[in-house]
């Protein structure tokens, strides 16, 4: 079966793969910018941060051709872990403790990850691999969670931030020298930030002396 889940680039630049997840939502104000509506966005994501080679992507994409409910519960499955991740990071951003509930599915979540986790010996060295059946299509949710929890356990909690931008929900981690980054990127909401307040500005020099704003 050939790769035909390319549908869209996912901008990888969260900082965390957890946040990456979160971040397949941009802006929670905007439907359009949902970019996980569909499996196959989910095996886009997972080919796309190397969660899955494109073998193991294209078995999944046949089994959820075969299983069409199935595919629509992995994937409901992992939108609902998307926003509670996102809460509970957003929470983090703003120094809050996550909500109860959100925790608490994370919690029941977590099993169906780490029970999955084994170790291998590579050359010298052991490493962690995943054991699960080749068909199991929530697959590409594991090591999200398992980034999740590492996340939230670790000193880099504290440098997870939300964009300041007034459309974006964009979550990241701030490696910035002086920890104030604010914007997910310069480019976009940066600028967009800043041509914002110019316009106030003169908006407010025009009504100040009677000219209106050029």
């Amino acid at each position: 079966m050939q790769e035909d889940w390319h549908s869209h680039t996912f901008d990888l630049s969260g900082g965390a793969l957890c946040l990456d997840f979160a971040n397949t939502w941009s802006d929670r104000d905007r439907p359009e910018t949902d970019h996980l509506r569909a499996y196959a966005d989910l095996l886009a994501f997972a080919r796309q941060t190397g969660l899955l080679s494109g073998a193991e992507a294209s078995r999944l994409a046949g089994r959820a051709e075969e299983e069409p409910q199935a595919a629509a519960a992995a994937l409901a499955l992992g939108r609902g872990l998307r926003e509670d991740l996102y809460r509970i990071f957003s929470a983090a951003a703003a120094s809050s403790a996550p909500a109860e509930e959100d925790l608490e599915r994370l919690n029941e979540a977590l099993p169906r990850a780490f029970s999955r986790l084994r170790l291998q010996c590579r050359g010298d060295e052991l490493v962690w691999t995943w054991a699960a059946p080749e068909d199991l299509l929530e697959t590409p949710l594991w090591p999200v969670l398992r980034s999740a929890a590492e996340l939230l356990t670790s000193e880099e909690r504290k440098l997870v931030r939300e964009c300041a931008g007034t459309s974006c929900t964009w979550l990241f981690l701030d490696h910035s020298r002086n920890r104030s980054r604010r914007w997910c990127s310069m480019e976009t909401c940066g600028n967009r930030a800043k041509a914002q307040r110019h316009y106030r500005r003169r908006s407010e020099m025009g009504n100040g002396d009677g000219e209106p704003p050029a």
